[in-house]
């Protein structure tokens, strides 16, 4: 008489199906979660230049050294005042240096009393790149005496107006993100 021995267990069919059907579920609950992603690299991009225009202003008091912030469509950079040569140079320390932004970051900057630059759309007809380096003027200043010429920068994702962060100086000529601040009151 023969006797039946029944195994117990899956089968390599059975246990490849699962492995299928556990990759989809991951894949789509990964696609789903991670979907926030420029957002949060602009966050990190706006409290970057927070901090530094910040530690700038402290710079400059500490030092004794006005500080010129340049604006362009896709980079910052600071500069220096030297009193000696009379012009702005590039800026030595070196959290200071000039920065890249993302490319899909959009930026615009707007002075105290002065008209919204958005930047990236047109440049300046008749000056060439040479003479544009050579003489770089500061978009705004962080001066010694601990004033801070008023500006406001706003940067958000390129194609996403609801992404828009602004940083600018209040009334006390204080370096603020004002979303934050509502959000922390």
């Amino acid at each position: 008489m023969k006797r039946l021995i029944r195994q117990s267990g899956f089968t390599l069919i059975e246990i490849m199906v699962v492995m299928v059907l556990l990759g989809l579920i991951s894949s789509i609950a990964l696609t789903t979660v991670g979907g926030g992603n420029q957002k949060r690299e602009l966050m990190n991009e706006v409290n970057r230049l927070h901090a530094v225009l910040r530690m700038a202003a402290e710079e400059s008091i500490f030092s004794n050294t006005e500080i010129g912030v340049v604006i362009e469509s896709d980079l910052y950079e600071f500069l220096t005042y030297n009193e000696s040569e009379g012009k702005w140079v590039a800026a030595e320390p070196h959290f200071l240096r000039s920065y890249s932004l993302p490319e899909w970051i959009s930026l615009d900057f707007q002075r105290e009393g002065k008209e919204r630059k958005i930047l990236g759309s047109q440049s300046e007809e008749g000056s060439s790149i040479l003479e544009t380096k050579a003489s770089k003027k500061p978009d705004f200043m962080l001066l010694s005496s601990g004033e801070v010429t008023g500006f406001s920068i706003t940067m958000q994702i390129s194609d996403d107006s609801d992404s828009r962060i602004e940083i600018k100086t209040n009334d006390q000529g204080e370096i603020i993100l004002p979303s934050v601040e509502q959000d922390a009151s």
